[in-house]
């Protein structure tokens, strides 16, 4: 059994050392476990322009986002097909998360162009784990230093993006959201339940969580 699962949320929202614990928990629980890298870090990284005022490019960049984002998705569910162990495949950001940095009729040109729909790109997901920024529950953990990517440069902003991601997710079935916590192990705790409930396997594992 492989389960595709999405992490996502607002900048400083802890993504990063979430999918780490998230790895190490899951692969001793005996999973074949795949965190897939967030492709809007790696195109900035790579040269991609994001902050371009040329619509054409900003939306060319989103497109071939997307396809890139699908491609290694598919890839790695091969991958995790050929273990022949149940595995669990974790999205640092899902297809849908693009729509939240574009404008509405760019991006219904976007599924126009790609042959794609929301509701078939919220399928390709068993469940969706939405961090909050820490600019909502912890503003004075929220830092632009741990991310050189990140573009986001107020609480303001922040805020105002991660409100949009939830936005972008709201019609998924399973849509879990994580609030900020004081600690941050507690944060980290939620999602490892969220996820063994979605295995369905929270009874046998939860003493091992908290």
């Amino acid at each position: 059994m492989i389960t595709k699962i999405v992490l996502t949320g607002g900048p400083c929202a802890g993504k990063t050392t979430t999918n780490e614990r998230i790895e190490e928990f899951y692969t001793k629980m005996g999973y074949a476990v795949f965190t897939l890298p967030e492709a809007a870090t790696l195109f900035i990284k790579a040269g991609a322009e994001f902050l371009t005022k040329d619509r054409n490019l900003y939306f060319e960049i989103h497109k071939n986002m997307m396809q890139f984002l699908l491609q290694m998705e598919d890839s790695f569910y091969r991958i995790a097909e050929a273990t022949g162990k149940p595995a669990l495949i974790i999205n640092d950001r899902g297809a849908m998360d693009i729509s939240a940095y574009m404008e509405p009729e760019d991006w219904q040109r976007l599924l126009r162009e790609t042959g794609h729909t929301e509701e078939e790109l919220m399928g390709r997901y068993k469940a969706v784990f939405h961090l909050c920024t820490s600019a909502k529950g912890a503003p004075n953990s929220y830092t632009l230093s741990n991310n050189s990517a990140r573009m986001e440069e107020t609480l303001a902003e922040a805020i105002r993006v991660d409100d949009n991601l939830i936005n972008a997710w709201r019609f998924h079935p399973n849509l879990h959201l994580i609030a900020s916590e004081e600690y941050v192990k507690d944060k980290i705790d939620n999602v490892l339940l969220g996820i063994a409930k979605e295995l369905d396997i929270h009874e046998s594992v939860k003493e091992l969580i908290l």
